[in-house]
């Protein structure tokens, strides 16, 4: 009698799932550093310091979190 290999399923969605982690990855990169930029581009428009920290705040933690999936993964 004859076995049937058992294919594994992981093996065929490890490339679309590395390609989504890497999307998902890039997209954190660029809000963080669109982010920063722009609670600069508040500073500096406005003169005053707390108007851009919210910006500087979500674009550290897009940052953060782009960094950490990064390692996580690759």
């Amino acid at each position: 009698m004859k076995k049937k290999a058992i294919r594994s399923s992981s093996n065929g969605n490890f490339r679309g799932n590395f390609i989504l982690w890497g999307l998902l990855i890039l997209i954190l990169k660029i809000a963080g550093i669109a982010f920063l930029v722009q609670g600069f581009i508040l500073q500096l428009a406005t003169g005053i310091l707390y108007y851009g920290l919210l910006h500087y705040t979500l674009g550290i933690i897009f940052g953060f979190l782009a960094w950490r999936l990064y390692k996580k993964k690759f």
